[in-house]
């Protein structure tokens, strides 16, 4: 689940990012339209309350069969008094119209979110790019929880320590996409995150990161066990909703 040849390169601003992780709950030909709109409805929020930058990801089921997840959603925070704005603006009356739209297109019981910080490990100059021009992008997600005995603290240190590497295993330049980032959850005081982890890796086509997935199918099992207890991983096509590109 670590990405290659990415030692912390740092990123000018550690961000705060709202993952949402969701399962359908409409007819497959209403998901996309209806996802897009429940995603989008947060640039609605006043402006020092919106998110800086919101994106919504659709799941590619032909190259993630049986995917634990449809759709992936992302809202990114300045910092955490940033974020408490947005969460208090979602309780209020004009706030309410986003969760009356995901209502209507995801399955609640079975989507969660994690609250995370951004970490770029490489690749920061073509991601800002791409964010910039708008459009799609590709993308190769892991999703995992931590060994057995491992604190937060000590998780994110090997997981850092780790990148480049499964197990012992470098992964090779053709795996590795053209940014790869590591999402850390933040501390929760009640209850867990649906994940420790969440990581994504960019590509500026599908046989690439097709080429990643056989990689992984062949060199994974056996080699994280000290590191993550489950894992999963998603194909997502991601398109960057606010602020709108073509504006």
């Amino acid at each position: 689940m670590v990405d290659p040849a990415a030692r912390l390169t740092g990123y000018r601003r550690v961000m705060i990012k709202r993952i949402l992780l969701v399962t359908r709950g409409c007819a497959p030909d209403d998901f996309v339209p209806a996802w897009r709109a429940a995603m989008g409805a947060a640039a609605a929020a006043p402006p020092d309350v919106r998110p800086s930058r919101v994106t919504a990801g659709i799941v590619l089921d032909e190259v993630t069969p049986e995917p634990r997840h449809d759709a992936v959603g992302q809202e990114w925070f300045d910092d955490e008094e940033h974020l408490k704005r947005f969460e208090s603006w979602l309780t209020s009356p004009e706030g309410a119209v986003v969760d009356e739209l995901l209502g209507r297109a995801v399955e609640r019981d079975a989507s969660g979110i994690v609250v995370a910080r951004e970490h770029v490990m490489r690749g920061e100059e073509w991601l800002s790019r791409r964010r910039r021009d708008g459009g799609e992008s590709l993308k190769h997600m892991a999703l995992a929880t931590r060994a057995a005995g491992l604190t937060q603290a000590e998780f994110f240190d090997r997981w850092r320590n780790r990148a480049g590497l499964v197990g012992a295993v470098p992964i090779p330049p053709v795996a590795r996409g053209q940014a790869y980032m590591q999402n850390h959850p933040l501390p929760r005081d009640v209850g867990d995150w649906p994940y420790d982890a969440v990581n994504e890796v960019y590509f500026d086509n599908l046989d690439d990161l097709r080429a990643r997935i056989a990689w992984f199918a062949e060199n994974l099992a056996g080699n994280e066990d000290d590191l993550v207890r489950e894992s999963w991983f998603v194909t997502v096509r991601e398109e960057v909703l606010w602020p709108d590109p073509a504006a």
